[in-house]
């Protein structure tokens, strides 16, 4: 019993000990950031606010905190160092976050370097458009599956962010089709910095300049046997492709497709193909061919007026009653 309850002690004191014994085995390291402006002859980026977290795979470890010098470099010192520690770096310049690559700090090396890339921030978002946006339709589990894909163009050497953030701080918009779910991001998009609206989503997250990939998705409920979709564009786009994966059901509205392919799964796929779409530009389309099961709906409908009819039915009998004791 007694050499039990001495193993049973001992995992106890490994258990609550194994964060500050494994944080023994870290090396202390120097880190250097340094920061440049990507903006042509941009502020400078003495003062701006810098913050460093170190992860050891996905747990936090320590956050430093500190400001840019003058020559643009903050460093900072006993800086655990591992071959599974990385660090990423924030720099908040002109009230926007610009993050670094991860850092690897492996054991071996007692000095690392690291560096973050800003740009001065512009409210101009006729300098963001979308170069390609694919809209990908197919069937599944009885709903509608809309992936979409697009390429987002910062055509400047300034960060885009919002024209009147006071407000709602949007960035980009994606205006959806009436009556979407299920909303997911795939990439670029960050969630805690996306606003959902009835009409779709916006991203209150600047854009610095490049080119960026971005996707989501989301569903639509099958509940007729023909289906109104339309796609409101809030950039202006040059090249707009909509694939259609949906077997006997026809896509009208579009023209011809522009191509024919066949999936994986022997189901059809046509392309359809539009340029130069200006901000504001709505297209429409139809889907026609549903087979919607409406049978089980309309007997809900006449139960449902039935149950109603033969309770009136009863409720007036039973106030007949009660009348007619209390008029005896």
């Amino acid at each position: 019993m007694q050499q039990r309850l001495k193993y049973l002690f001992l995992i106890m004191v490994l258990f609550f000990c194994s964060k500050p014994c494994l944080g023994e085995e870290y090396s202390p390291s120097t880190l250097t950031i340094e920061v440049r402006n990507g903006t042509a002859n941009g502020a400078a980026v003495t003062g701006d606010e810098i913050s460093v977290a170190v992860y050891h795979h996905a747990e936090l470890l320590k956050t430093l905190d500190s400001k840019v010098r003058v020559d643009g470099k903050v460093v900072f010192e006993d800086v655990p160092a591992d071959d599974h520690v990385v660090a990423v770096a924030r720099v908040k310049h002109q009230d926007m976050m610009f993050s670094s690559k991860a850092i690897g700090l492996s054991s071996g090396r007692s000095k690392h370097n690291g560096f973050v890339q800003v740009f001065d921030v512009s409210n101009d978002q006729s300098k963001l458009s979308i170069t390609t946006h694919h809209f990908i339709i197919k069937i599944q589990g009885g709903a509608l599956q809309i992936t979409e894909y697009m390429q987002i163009k910062n055509s400047y050497d300034k960060a885009i962010s919002s024209k009147d953030s006071a407000i709602n701080g949007a960035v980009l918009e994606q205006i959806l089709p009436l009556g979407f779910k299920n909303l997911q991001y795939l990439t670029y998009f960050e969630k805690n910095a996306i606003v959902v609206t009835d009409e779709g989503f916006y991203d209150t997250m600047g854009v610095p300049p490049g080119e960026f990939h971005a996707g989501f998705s989301y569903t639509l409920d099958i509940d007729s046997k023909i289906m109104d979709i339309s796609k409101k564009f809030s950039l202006p786009t040059s090249s707009f492709m909509v694939f259609a994966e949906l077997g006997q059901v026809q896509l009208q509205g579009l023209g011809s497709p522009s191509n024919r392919a066949t999936g994986s799964n022997g189901v059809p796929i046509n392309y359809y193909r539009m340029y130069e779409i200006s901000p504001g530009q709505e297209i429409k389309f139809q889907l026609a061919g549903f087979n919607v099961d409406t049978t089980s709906r309309t007997e809900w409908i006449i139960s449902a007026a039935v149950f109603g009819g033969v309770l009136v039915l009863v409720l007036f009998k039973l106030y007949t009653k009660r009348d007619v004791t209390t008029d005896s």
